[in-house]
């Protein structure tokens, strides 16, 4: 059976994104793992009776207001036929991101489920520091729900962005994995500044490697001055409900959504994010 992590906070962001995963978990006929994962100030050794004294009061209330916000979702998560998914919880104490990746590796999960604030939700994912963290040191993949998304939303189309690089052709194949599951149509998007740029040899020669396996696929290239503008329109237009990257693809949205036009661009998309783990 496939194992899901889901890191919470117990937000309404992360609320909504536990329901996603929850739907998610039914489908792919997997097990979830809530983690919520703390933080205890650091009183420095001058202090550290009284620092040891605070700690185990804070891990008190914080246990307490575990066991009380689990009850919460199960209440919540059964008002919406969702009791019957297999769902177990746990808390711990340490450092998010280094807790959140250790504990994927350990419990040797297949997918990490987030949620991420912001306007859209991927700029929260990426000047965040804790979700860009899990991203960059994860060694699954990562699925991160923007704030707006809505639970239900079928995940039936899915868009996949390639420089069609060998590396990538492994990453298409777990995408078109996922594809399947959801009988999902997957759009291969790659992007030139200018059409007279691309290289159909290349383009030709990336495609024969791939295992299609029947499956519903178009290939897109898209074109425009700006990488990020023509991703966030061609997403918007097409109505892409899943957008997959590789690694390397991160640093041209870490970039994107530091500037003031690209967030007028894409203000009302929402879509969430998975990316790749390095290989």
């Amino acid at each position: 059976m496939k194992k899901i992590l889901f890191p919470t906070d117990f937000s309404k962001t992360a609320e909504n994104a536990f329901f996603y995963a929850l739907k998610l978990a039914k489908k792919i006929d997997a097990e979830l793992l809530l983690a919520h994962i703390y933080e205890l100030p650091d009183f420095g050794s001058t202090l550290k009776n009284t620092s040891q004294e605070v700690h185990e009061m804070m891990d008190m209330e914080t246990f307490e207001n575990f066991k009380s916000s689990v009850n919460q979702l199960r209440e919540k998560a059964e008002e919406k036929g969702l009791d019957k998914v297999e769902w177990s919880q746990m808390m711990m104490q340490g450092e998010v991101t280094n807790s959140i990746t250790s504990l994927a590796a350990k419990e040797n999960v297949d997918l990490i489920v987030m949620g991420t604030k912001g306007a859209t939700g991927l700029q929260g994912l990426f000047l965040g520091s804790n979700a860009a963290g899990v991203i960059n040191h994860a060694k699954c993949p990562v699925l991160s729900i923007p704030e707006k998304v809505d639970p239900s939303q079928a995940i039936d189309k899915i868009g996949y962005l390639t420089n069609y690089a060998d590396e990538e052709v492994h990453g298409f194949d777990e995408v078109l994995d996922l594809a399947t599951t959801f009988s999902a149509s997957v759009n291969v998007i790659h992007y030139e500044k200018d059409a007279t740029e691309i290289d159909d040899d290349q383009m030709n020669n990336w495609k024969n490697k791939l295992s299609n396996k029947g499956k519903n696929i178009h290939s897109e290239i898209i074109t425009g001055t700006h990488f990020e503008e023509a991703i966030s329109q061609f997403a918007h237009k097409e109505n892409i409900t899943l957008l997959a990257i590789q690694p390397r693809r991160r640093n041209f949205f870490i970039s994107f959504f530091k500037t003031k036009k690209s967030k007028q661009i894409i203000q009302h998309i929402s879509i969430p994010l998975y990316t790749l783990p390095e290989k």
